[in-house]
């Protein structure tokens, strides 16, 4: 009877979905190809009305207004007005921005327009009297001209123009490096951060070249490195990869880098750390150049950088700014551009945090239709309610920043949840109806008042609109593409052939005058990489079973082979074990699989403040039509449940860093952790600790009859036997001259409180995870704890008296 009714169900599924796409119409949210090419199109024709605005009436110069529907260009009278001159060059910025997207698009009609514009009215030696910031200009017009450069000579794009390019755009690269070069003549190697396209460093006052941030100190090292392989002249990649390891070299003790240094001697002007604004593209570009570059040392900086993060960094929702050097929250606010880190843990494999992080960004997208520069997630007990609305966006401006639908095409590509498909709608939604201007579109100057902003940056239709379109466009080229290609900073695609390769390692160190002598190769790339290591975004094929469940519970990300010890967790495996369902792909699994959906609004419903101005504006996740259709509300018989939010949990958790002293004084760096599942097909793991010593633990309070973070209830029965009689209190770490230390409830005979380990180094443990730790150092004869270290006859860590009831002290 069961099988029958789901052979039904799926029959009416299939018929409320695929089937009424035939003839040009759709059910609305059924997510067909019929309504995916619908919602493709109407994002091409966005870009089309913003680009034709532009180029009719701004180009050459660099943006147009997209209210005022006139040309904008530097701020010639103001020279302190970094904000628009750094970014605007006099160098077309839109239109050469804009070339990978009209590729993406697959239009070789315009993309050959584009290309011969370049050729004719683009400077040609860069000789232009622009003070500019290397940053910016590297990502935005060097980065667009190689990879535009890459589909023009490559067979196998739509735009691949053939014998009718001579290679003009890789030419028009190498002169704009040229220019950018001098920025590293320091005595650090680290750039400075702006130079003067024309005069150099001459022509740009000494005041505005005392600080640099560490994103873009280092992150030209992508760009400069792709030309190197492209025109076989090693000075570009020599000079922006000293520059990244100089960078990185700058790095706390525990592997946290902060966010601004002097370019002259590396002095830190902060000791705060991130994953937004000035640190971002770090992380990005040391991962993205593993894959493209095939590097095992930008691999490992990933890695320990990574790392660092989540022990350090990482909260329920967010990465929190902290300090550098003890891991302290200091700034308690989310800026825009962290928007962009969830799509970058799906590159390097870590689904399941990627989807919880993207919730508070969705959450902020809820409230103000935008991402506010930046939002405070904590205000002072002193604020008082009327204020708190303006308090909590300090920059309320929102310039059409791309990261948020970044993310989303990352985890649509990774996961084919249509949840995604949702977001990208709504996103779609609000372009059209919220910032859609006469020439182009314009964002918000203050998220709160719906004031609007008369600029449209580069990057919306270098980013913005192209994510958008791809996220929609379900059969573009890049999604069959398997060779490295990753996307820059700035969304522009960039691959390496084996021909490409094979070319620069033969005539690798040759001068700038064999850039002309470059042929272009009609191999595909054959070349395995760092790619194989990491999760594909742009092959489902590779994770043929990406369309799963969230789990329930955390399991943790990172994972080792039995025996082996490792002084960071390893890297997360390409796909991981997740139940799957015959019924699937009926319902999405962010809504019937996740009971964490809505406690972003209970935990920070005083400052998620909607303003009067949405007060009507739905929750796009629960959207009536979309949620009927895709929560699987109605047919909880064939899934055997429904998906029921956690209620709020009334323990209390604390967080701890044990002190570097726990560790073995004759081997003060020796530590290891691991992760082991103790068997497979359930959610327990065990972390095996070699050590204390700076580790960072969180536990949760556990007393009778409350709800713990799990959505569990404290079975009272766990403390029936649980008295101090027993010896579960009794510390039996034989230290000669310690006091014992007493609990406040020392002369009661019942306990009522024990702890419970949650989670180790930023590693979450599922509700029956063990945590194993050696016996010595922590507890070894040099140790000296005062009797607030110890562990019971039971072997349970005793923290100042109480037992952590799942974290075990092992005798070997």
């Amino acid at each position: 009877m069961v099988s029958l009714r789901l052979l039904l169900l799926t029959l009416a599924a299939l018929l409320g979905t695929s089937g009424v796409c035939a003839g040009h119409r759709f059910q609305q949210f059924s997510f067909c190809e019929e309504e995916l090419r619908y919602y493709r199109d109407e994002t091409e024709q966005l870009f089309r009305h913003a680009y034709n605005h532009y180029m009719e009436l701004a180009y050459p110069f660099d943006e147009v207004y997209p209210i005022q529907c006139r040309a904008r260009t530097r701020n010639f009278e103001d020279p302190l007005d970094h904000p628009t001159n750094d970014v605007l060059g006099n160098f077309s910025a839109s239109l050469v921005d804009s070339l990978t997207t009209l590729a993406v698009l697959g239009d070789v009609s315009a993309f050959r327009s584009a290309v011969e514009l370049v050729e004719q009215d683009l400077q040609p030696e860069f000789s232009i009297d622009s003070t500019v910031q290397v940053f910016e200009t590297t990502i935005r017009i060097l980065g667009g001209l190689i990879s535009a450069h890459l589909y023009a000579t490559d067979p196998t794009k739509k735009v691949y123009l053939g014998s009718d390019y001579n290679g003009i755009l890789l030419q028009r690269a190498q002169k704009l490096a040229d220019r950018l070069l001098p920025a590293y003549l320091t005595q650090t190697g680290i750039p400075l951060p702006r130079i003067n396209l024309a005069h150099g460093l001459r022509g740009v006052p000494a005041e505005f070249q005392q600080e640099n941030n560490a994103a873009a100190m280092a992150c030209p090292m992508l760009e400069f490195t792709m030309l190197s392989y492209l025109t076989h002249d090693d000075k570009y990649k020599n000079a922006a990869r000293y520059a990244f390891d100089a960078v990185w070299s700058l790095r706390s003790k525990i592997d946290l880098l902060p966010m601004s240094f002097s370019p002259h001697d590396g002095t830190p002007y902060n000791k705060f750390t991130g994953t937004g604004a000035s640190i971002d593209s770090f992380y990005e570009y040391a991962l993205k150049g593993a894959i493209l570059f095939n590097d095992e040392e930008l691999w490992n900086t990933w890695e320990a950088s990574y790392y660092a993060l989540r022990k350090h960094s990482r909260s329920d929702w967010f990465y929190a700014n902290i300090d550098v050097n003890g891991g302290q929250l200091v700034l308690p606010w989310i800026d825009s551009l962290s928007a962009f880190f969830p799509g970058l843990q799906v590159l390097a494999g870590d689904l399941e945090d990627a989807r919880i992080k993207h919730l508070m960004f969705l959450k902020l997208w809820n409230t103000y239709g935008a991402l506010p520069e930046r939002w405070e997630f904590q205000l002072p007990d002193s604020t008082d309610a009327t204020s708190r609305e303006i308090s909590s966006v300090p920059l309320p401006w929102y310039p059409l920043r791309p990261e948020f639908v970044e993310s989303t095409y990352f985890l649509y590509r990774a996961t084919q949840d249509v949840f995604y498909l949702k977001v990208a709608w709504t996103i779609l939604e609000d372009l059209k109806k919220s910032y859609k201007a006469p020439c182009g579109f314009a964002g918000l100057q203050n998220v709160v008042s719906g004031e609007r902003q008369d600029r449209m940056e580069t990057f919306v239709l270098s980013e913005t609109l192209k994510y958008l379109y791809l996220i929609f466009d379900t059969h573009n080229e890049l999604h069959s593409d398997s060779s490295n290609i990753i996307f820059s900073t700035e969304a522009h695609p960039l691959w390496l052939r084996a021909s490409d390769i094979a070319a620069y390692e033969a005539r690798q160190g040759l001068n700038d005058s064999h850039c002309d002598m470059i042929a272009s190769s009609k191999e595909p790339s054959k070349k395995k990489s760092l790619i194989a290591r990491i999760f594909s975004i742009l092959m489902p094929s590779v994770c043929p079973k990406t369309q799963q469940r969230l789990p329930i519970l955390h399991s943790g990300y990172f994972s080792a082979k039995s025996g082996e010890r490792l002084e960071r967790p390893s890297s997360a495996p390409i796909c991981a074990n997740t139940r799957s369902s015959s019924v699937d792909f009926l319902r999405s699994n962010m809504l019937s699989e996740f009971p964490r959906l809505f406690e972003i609004e209970h935990r920070y419903n005083e400052m998620l403040l909607k303003p009067n101005r949405l007060l009507n504006r739905t929750q796009m996740e629960l959207n009536p039509k979309f949620y009927e259709m895709w929560s699987g509300w109605d047919r909880a018989e064939i899934y055997g449940r429904m998906c029921t939010c956690l209620a709020t949990a009334t323990t209390e958790s604390y967080e701890m860093v044990f002190s570097k002293s726990l560790s073995d004084p004759k081997q003060p760096e020796a530590r290891s952790i691991r992760q082991v599942p103790l068997s497979n097909g359930t959610s327990m793991h065990t972390i095996e600790l070699a050590t204390l010593a700076e580790v960072r633990l969180r536990v949760e309070m556990l007393s009778p009859g409350a709800l713990d973070i799990y959505g569990q209830w404290i079975d009272p029965s766990l403390f029936k036997n649980a008295s101090r009689d027993n010896g579960l209190f009794e510390n039996i770490f034989d230290e000669p001259g310690a006091d014992s230390v007493d609990d406040q409830d020392s002369d009661a005979t019942i306990v009522n409180k024990f702890y419970r380990a949650t989670a180790v180094d930023g590693m979450m443990l599922p509700h029956n995870g063990v945590v194993r730790l050696r016996k010595s150092p922590t507890f070894g004869p040099d140790i000296i704890s005062d009797g607030l270290l110890g562990y019971n006859n039971k072997r349970m860590l005793l923290l100042g008296g109480v037992p952590v009831i799942n974290l075990v002290v092992d005798e070997t």
